[in-house]
């Protein structure tokens, strides 16, 4: 049975300590920084104590082109660390409950045209392309000190489902 909920502290810190590499630490400090902050909820799902799976859950869009129409929540950089298993179908289903719960009407995310698993994944959930423009995503992954290691800009379509 899958436990699906905001992440605390001494998760984020076994997070770190078994990250590869000091970019993914600071992708984690980073979803911490903003949970903390309100902006959005880092999502860990559980299994036997166990995490394996995460996303953010924003409050509002990530792109300038989506925060201008529907701004719905949205969730970001979906993982489940293991396919196949329905462990990214129920952190989908938490992340659209706690949108809920916090009155949105509508919750949406980016999928980037290589992602076709992912996509045929989000299109049976009942996520369908958004009227606008495709977005772009923009990403950086930083070193321990936090410096800029590379600069991601991925076209992205952005997919919308009615809550």
């Amino acid at each position: 049975m899958l436990d699906i909920r905001p992440a605390e502290q001494h998760e984020l810190d076994a997070l770190i300590a078994a990250a590869q590499s000091p970019a993914t630490r600071e992708h984690h400090r980073e979803r911490w920084a903003q949970q903390l902050s309100g902006e959005a909820v880092y999502l860990l799902a559980r299994e036997n104590g166990q995490v394996v799976g995460h996303t953010m859950l924003r409050r509002h869009s990530w792109y300038p082109e989506v925060q201008a129409g529907p701004d719905p929540a949205e969730i970001n950089a979906l993982h489940a660390y293991e396919q196949g298993r329905g462990i990214g179908t129920a952190i989908i289903a938490a992340a659209e409950e706690l949108a809920r719960e916090w009155g949105y009407a509508a919750i949406g995310l980016g999928v980037g045209p290589d992602n076709t698993g992912a996509r045929r994944l989000y299109e049976r959930l009942g996520y369908r392309d958004w009227d606008g423009p495709q977005v772009r995503d923009e990403w950086t992954e930083k070193d321990a000190d936090g410096r800029v290691l590379v600069t991601h800009r991925d076209l992205c379509t952005y997919l919308i489902k009615p809550l």
